[in-house]
């Protein structure tokens, strides 16, 4: 290896082994949590701790070094995680997937929906809720519009029709009757003039009060 590569392994590995030590910190020391955090966790995460999410990556932290060194001198083709994972929708799916979700991951990633990953990232669950940000949903109560442009149902239960709401593009009415993910034990307003407020629903987004009630059709894998 020549010098000047010599000299930047050895300056690379001077400034990673710092950040090691404070990443080991972060992660396996309570106290430090809310020191280093990006920002408020929304509200039904509040007794979490970061390694709840934030998953050790594979290897040793002088193996991590190493390959990132690697990867920083052209040695790589790519880089590894540092310390811990990227958080994806698999650390949410380890304690939020249901059995018959309305809206789950793997249909959005179907080929129809293509279009619609254009416009919101919902081929993760990340693409609609985001952590430190002190909010359950990080997308507008519209976000419904992406999809359901072309609803028509042969028996509405509504006491004005779908079809219509779409035609005159009320989509902030759409989760003033419906949860999103079908989970909460909620039945969907037969009236119009019924649905919860906008502001409500907004409210909700931002960790405000769930309208929907508490009680769960189903269980979730490891948490509630």
């Amino acid at each position: 290896m020549s010098l000047n590569k010599s000299r930047l392994r050895y300056v690379a590995l001077l400034l990673m082994i710092p950040a090691a030590v404070l990443g080991a910190t972060t992660l396996f020391t309570p106290n430090f949590n809310s020191i280093v955090a990006h920002g408020p966790i929304q509200l039904g995460h509040s007794e979490l701790a970061c390694a709840d999410c934030h998953w050790d990556s594979t290897g040793t932290v002088r193996q991590q070094v190493q390959a990132n060194v690697a990867f920083a001198l052209g040695n790589r083709a790519t880089a590894v995680d540092f310390g811990y994972q990227v958080v994806t929708s698999a650390q949410c799916l380890h304690c939020h997937e249901r059995p018959n979700e309305r809206h789950p991951i793997y249909r959005f990633n179907e080929p129809r929906f293509a279009e619609v990953r254009q416009d919101i990232n919902a081929n993760s669950c990340l693409g609609c809720h985001t952590e430190h940000q002190d909010a359950r949903v990080s997308v507008t109560n519209t976000v419904c519009s992406h999809c359901h442009q072309d609803l028509k149902l042969s028996n509405d239960p509504l006491d004005i029709a779908h079809e219509q709401l779409v035609e005159d593009k009320h989509w902030d009415t759409c989760l003033g009757c419906h949860d999103f993910h079908g989970n909460h034990a909620h039945k969907a307003q037969s009236h119009v003039s019924e649905a919860f407020n906008v502001g409500v629903i907004r409210s909700y987004f931002k960790n405000g009060d769930n309208p929907y009630g508490s009680e769960k059709h189903y269980k979730a894998k490891t948490n509630d």
